[in-house]
């Protein structure tokens, strides 16, 4: 979800961050990411009226998986509890919400299930509702439930027990009270606005809306669920509405039934597993542009702008951003991560939308105000491969969603311009450091007001950035494409990504998540230099406080007559302090010239600079490594240097002279082909000492 609060009328009761703040960018581009809690919005209304729901069970082809085509994912960390939604089917009534202005709706939600972690199962508990959310009675089989409903949930006793291989359908008949702008001053979930309705500052809303709108845990105030992203099922809506007005919603639209009596009814089926959060409706007069994004031979996915019919035209043919311009960006996203994964994708463009943008799977949910952004259509649709395809197991691990589609919004911008895309990481950086000045926290498992600060938007982004700057393009994308394949259609948690990194890196990627994702802050670093003939010695410190240390390999561009060259070496000290051999006249050194680390940096300014004499010191990186390994020493003084490999039982394997070397910091790379996978030890000798180091050589 990508969202901006509404900077001109109607003005609503709003929560909202103390620290929040406007760049005029913001308010002109919509480049907010804040996603921000409205307390008081109006509210969607239906009205009850009688359907049918065919009682089956849920088999794995109901989850648009054909069998043997691929493996069930593996086992997420996300939580779990004592049954398994399998499918919900919502049937809402919405005509009188929009014929007749009613404050009052009634639905009917049949939920099918089976014990999880519990059997036998004698009773399931759905997430607490609201006061104006009152369940009138649940049946199974045609038979009443006993049920109690209060703040901690909506309890059902079942009729019978169920076995682990047993499913179970009950049927929650229930209705809202006080619905709509005129209503209960804290409903949330779903609004509603009248056309002609004139708002406080003057504004005047265009035509009548009704929508839901449930991150991160609002679905249980328009629809009994189980409201929890860790448990995704199949879900099928069907919504009843004015014959003028189009019911939009997940999925396949599977029919449109003329009721004969000035209304019809809307029923959409989404063939694949999502999340309550991820499920919509939204219901206004609309027109509807489409074209095709060809998958394969014979698989075509329809793209669709549902929009105001005066907005139709531009949907069509807007220079910046068309219906032809997401079916692009749906083909770039899918030439890096795999296909697009579900059946259509949809965009219904609405105002009054207090966001920008929600990424209702296949039913974006876009402000009209940033309907032909090219960053808002961009984060919404990368969300239906990292949030709708792979859903976040917890809230705690909202990154996943917003940090990767934060960059994949700046990739497609890479895509048509590096210029831009280096603009665009660069305002992010500049953006949250500002944020970070009054609220300090980790990427992961972020403060409950700031769930959707800047650090799960753009550090995360930068996060992934850095990722792909260390490993590069190649592996990066590949990293991805597991994590994809390996929790298809499931959810996953910060443990399973991090897992994927290290197994596709076949290196240990712990160090690197432990200090960007679950620590909180960045290295603010000052450096300085002094040239020597033949040579240089580069000073580097950290200066950052409330944060680590942190480890990074870092680059230093070294400018001479209109000329660079680069060196490297891993840092990972408050101070330190390297010398580099260069025989040319130096015209200026500039730390991390490619901006590849997340960071600022600030005037050195010590009085006096550090000498060399440190003990010499040997690292091999990566560590676990595979292919070849890098081996950084650094002398304190001038020496002669030998480097000897040992395996695990003490024979050597490999020698490398190198000479007689100046103080400063080396690297030399040695190959692996004639040894086996283990453990090796690397020892530096030198003539003022030695240095021992181990590393695990993975094949």
């Amino acid at each position: 979800m990508f969202d901006q609060l509404i900077p001109s009328p109607p003005s609503e009761k709003t929560s909202c961050p103390l620290w929040l703040s406007f760049s005029a960018r913001h308010l002109e581009t919509h480049r907010n990411t804040w996603k921000l809690r409205i307390a008081s919005l109006a509210v969607l209304i239906l009205t009850f009226a009688s359907t049918s729901f065919a009682q089956v069970e849920a088999s794995p082809q109901d989850y648009g998986i054909p069998p043997g085509s691929v493996s069930p994912p593996p086992p997420s960390l996300a939580l779990q509890h004592s049954y398994d939604v399998l499918n919900y089917h919502l049937y809402m009534d919405w005509y009188n919400v929009l014929a007749n202005k009613s404050l009052r709706y009634d639905g009917i939600m049949q939920i099918t299930f089976r014990p999880d972690l519990v059997s036998p199962l004698d009773s399931i508990r759905l997430s607490p509702g609201a006061p104006y959310l009152t369940v009138d009675s649940v049946t199974s089989g045609g038979r009443s439930l006993n049920f109690t409903s209060d703040t901690a949930g909506i309890y059902i006793i079942l009729d019978k027990p169920l076995a682990s291989s047993d499913t179970a359908v009950v049927s929650l008949y229930y209705h809202v009270d006080n619905a709509g702008p005129s209503g209960y001053a804290n409903q949330r979930g779903f609004y509603l606005y009248y056309g002609g309705e004139k708002m406080s500052g003057g504004y005047v809303v265009p035509q009548t809306v009704a929508y839901t709108m449930s991150e991160p845990s609002d679905a249980r105030y328009w629809m009994p669920c189980y409201d929890e992203p860790s448990d995704k099922a199949l879900s099928e809506i069907s919504v009843r509405v004015p014959d003028a007005y189009t019911a939009a919603s997940n999925g396949k639209l599977e029919s449109v039934v003329n009721n004969g009596d000035g209304s019809r009814t809307f029923n959409w089926v989404e063939h694949f597993p999502i999340a309550t959060y991820l499920m919509c409706a939204t219901a206004s007069i609309f027109s509807v542009v489409t074209a095709d994004y060809i998958r394969a031979p014979g698989d075509t996915v329809p793209v669709q702008y549902y929009v105001y019919p005066e907005d139709s035209v531009a949907a069509a043919t807007n220079p910046v951003c068309n219906v032809d311009s997401v079916v692009s960006m749906m083909k770039f996203y899918s030439s890096i991560y795999g296909q697009y994964p579900f059946e259509k994708y949809a965009m219904a463009c609405i105002e009054p939308f207090q966001y920008g943008g929600m990424e209702h799977t296949t039913m974006t949910t876009l402000n009209r105000k940033y309907e032909f952004s090219r960053y808002d259509v961009a984060h919404e649709l990368a969300h239906h491969w990292f949030g709708d395809n792979i859903t976040l197991g917890t809230w705690k691990d909202i990154w996943l969603n917003e940090g990767f589609a934060t960059y994949s919004e700046a990739m497609q911008l890479q895509h048509v311009s590096q210029p831009g895309f280096t603009a665009e990481m660069n305002y992010e950086e500049n953006e949250y450091f500002m944020e970070y000045d009054t609220a300090k926290y980790a990427i992961y498992a972020p403060p409950p007001a700031l769930i959707f600060g800047l650090a799960e938007y753009y550090k995360a982004a930068w996060v992934l950035n850095m990722l792909r700057n260390i490993e590069g393009d190649s592996v990066f994308f590949d990293i991805l494409r597991t994590y994809l394949a390996d929790f298809r259609f499931g959810t996953a948690v910060t443990s399973n990504f991090i897992n994927v990194a290290s197994q596709v890196t076949h290196t240990n990627m712990d160090w690197f998540f432990d200090e960007w994702i679950y620590g909180q802050g960045y290295p603010i670093y000052s450096f300085t230099y002094k040239t020597f003939p033949g040579s240089f010695t580069f000073y580097l410190k950290q200066n950052q406080i409330n944060a680590p240390i942190f480890r990074m390999p870092v680059d230093v561009g070294v400018y001479s007559g209109g000329q660079e060259t680069t060196f490297n070496f891993v840092d990972s000290l408050n101070l330190q302090t390297v010398r580099f051999s260069y025989p040319g006249t130096i015209d200026s050194v500039v730390f991390d010239p490619g901006d590849k680390i997340f960071k600022q940096v600030t005037a050195w300014t010590d009085t006096t600079l550090p000498t060399l004499g440190s003990p010499p010191s040997i690292q091999v990186y990566p560590n676990p490594f595979n292919g070849v390994a890098q081996i950084q020493y650094s002398l304190g003084v001038d020496s002669q240097v030998t480097i000897d490999v040992y395996d695990i039982i003490g024979r050597k394997v490999e020698s490398l002279n190198e000479g007689s070397q100046q103080a400063g910091a080396y690297q030399v790379s040695v190959s692996n082909h004639n040894l086996a996978s283990g453990v090796y030890f690397f020892r530096l000798h030198t003539d003022s000492g030695n240095s021992v180091t181990k590393a695990l050589l993975l094949k």
